[in-house]
C-alpha cells in the first residue's frame, strides 16, 4: 500500500488578503511620501507577510513587495502567499533590496537604539520615517477573516471557562486553578505566547487567578490586575494563596489561537459574595450595556471612558475603579487582534473616533481594599448599530 499523503499546508492568510493589507499600506506610504516600507517586527511581518520567521519585508510604493528572510528561508516559503519570497542573511544586503529608494518607513517604536545604529550605517543617507504607529493603526480595522478567528479563540475560551466552574473549589490554591486554566487553554488550541506592543521587554502570563486580597497586589504593568506570583522574579498572576468560601476569584485571561486574541474576565466565589461585592459586580455588568449601546463607528474612545466612569461614580466606586489610589489603570477598554495592546484604547484624551471593524476588549473592574475585587471583561466588534459581543462566555457572577 502506497503511504498515505498529506496535502500541502495552505499559506496562514490568502494571498488575496495580504494584497488588501498592502494596498491600505500603499495608501499610507503615497501619504507618507515614501519610496517604501521596511517592516521587521514579528507581529507586522505576519500581518504583512503570513509568516513569523526571521524576516525583512520591503513594501516599495510601486512593484512587488520583497520578504527578505534571514532564518528560515524553508518555513518561510510555506507559511507565506507572497511570491517573492528569497534569502538575505545579513543587513549588508539592504542597500540592493532598496535600490533607489531614499525616504523609507521603519517600525521606530519597537527598534532598539544600538540595533538602529546598526540601520544607520547600512543604509547610509537614507532617510528614514518611523510607521510603528501608523502600523497600528492599520490593523486595527479586523477583516472578517481577523474577526472569524478572533471567534474562534471566543469559543475556545468557553471551553476554559466551563472548566473552571467544574474545578473550583474551596481549599485550592490560585496556582492548582491556574494549572487547570493553562491545561485546558493548551487542550484547545492556545498558541503558547501572547504579544504586546507597547511595553517592549514585558513578559506576560496568559491568565490571572486572583483570590481575595490577591487583586490587589498590583505590578509593574499598567493593567488593572497585578497578583502576588510566585516569585519576585515574576510578581504577577497566580500565588500560592488558598480559595477560601465567600472571597472573589478574578480569572482574567488571553485566548491565542492562529494568532488572534480573545480576552475576557469572569468573577467566581465559592458561596455566595458579600452584598457590596455583589452590587459592585452589577454595576460593571451595566457598564457594558451602556457601552454596548454607545460604541458605534464615530464615537470618540474617551466618551466611553467618561461614560464608564461616570457609572462608576454614582455608584459610589470613582476612587475604586480600575485600581486603587496612584494604582487605578487609567482605561477601561483597549484593542485587540494579533496583540493584546492594540487600538483604540478607552481612555482620557483618546479622541480618535471608532471605527467599523474595531475589536475592543472592555473590562470594568471595582476594587475593594481589604478584600478584593470584581470585574467583568467581553470582547466586541464595533459595528454600525452598536458593539457585537463576540464573547461566547455566560457573563453571570458564578456561584459554585
Amino acid at each position: 500500500m502506497a503511504p498515505e499523503t498529506r496535502p500541502e499546508p495552505s499559506p496562514f492568510f490568502p494571498a488575496a488578503e495580504l494584497a488588501a493589507r498592502h494596498d491600505r499600506l500603499r495608501s499610507e506610504i503615497e501619504r507618507l511620501e515614501l519610496d517604501g516600507v521596511l517592516l521587521h517586527g514579528v507581529t507586522h511581518l505576519l500581518y504583512y507577510a503570513g509568516t513569523a520567521q526571521q524576516a525583512h519585508l520591503w513594501v516599495p510604493r510601486e512593484g512587488e513587495p520583497r520578504l527578505l528572510v534571514r532564518r528560515v528561508l524553508e518555513r518561510a516559503r510555506r507559511e507565506s502567499a507572497l511570491t517573492a519570497v528569497e534569502a538575505m542573511r545579513s543587513l549588508r544586503g539592504l542597500p540592493e533590496a532598496l535600490g533607489s529608494a531614499r525616504r523609507l518607513g521603519m517600525e521606530l517604536d519597537i527598534l532598539p537604539v544600538s540595533l538602529f545604529e546598526r540601520y544607520k550605517r547600512v543604509l547610509g543617507d537614507r532617510e528614514v520615517v518611523d510607521v510603528g504607529p501608523t502600523g497600528r493603526q492599520l490593523r486595527a480595522v479586523k477583516s472578517d477573516l481577523e474577526v472569524g478567528r478572533i471567534r474562534a479563540s471566543a469559543r475556545a475560551a468557553d471551553a476554559v471557562y466551563r472548566a473552571v466552574l467544574n474545578a473550583l473549589a474551596p481549599g485550592m490554591r490560585e496556582l492548582d486553578l491556574s494549572i487547570v486554566v493553562e491545561s485546558e487553554e493548551r487542550r484547545h488550541g492556545f498558541q503558547g505566547m501572547v504579544r504586546w506592543r507597547a511595553a517592549v521587554g514585558f513578559e506576560c502570563p496568559w491568565a490571572h487567578v486572583l483570590a481575595g486580597e490577591s487583586a490587589l497586589a498590583f505590578s509593574f504593568a499598567d493593567t488593572p490586575f497585578g497578583g502576588e506570583g510566585v516569585t519576585p522574579a515574576a510578581p504577577y498572576a497566580a500565588g500560592h494563596r488558598v480559595i477560601e468560601e465567600g472571597m472573589p476569584v478574578c480569572l482574567d485571561f488571553v485566548m491565542a489561537v492562529d494568532g488572534y486574541l480573545h480576552d475576557m474576565t469572569r468573577t467566581f466565589s465559592v458561596g455566595p459574595l458579600p452584598e457590596p461585592l455583589r452590587r459592585a459586580y452589577d454595576v460593571c455588568v451595566e457598564i457594558h450595556r451602556v457601552l454596548v449601546d454607545a460604541g458605534r463607528p464615530g464615537v470618540e474612545a474617551q466618551a466611553l471612558w467618561k461614560l464608564a466612569l461616570g457609572l462608576a461614580e454614582a455608584a459610589g466606586h470613582g476612587e475604586t475603579f480600575m485600581g486603587v489610589g496612584p494604582q487605578c489603570a487609567g482605561f477601561v477598554g483597549h484593542g485587540i487582534g494579533l496583540e493584546l495592546d492594540e487600538l483604540p484604547v478607552l481612555a482620557p484624551r483618546q479622541n480618535a473616533p471608532l471605527e467599523r471593524g474595531q475589536v475592543i476588549a472592555v473590562e470594568p473592574k471595582i476594587f475593594f481594599p481589604g478584600v478584593g475585587a470584581v470585574g467583568l471583561e467581553e470582547t466586541y466588534l464595533v459595528t454600525d448599530q452598536g458593539l457585537e459581543r463576540l464573547t461566547v462566555s455566560d457573563p453571570s457572577l458564578a456561584v459554585v
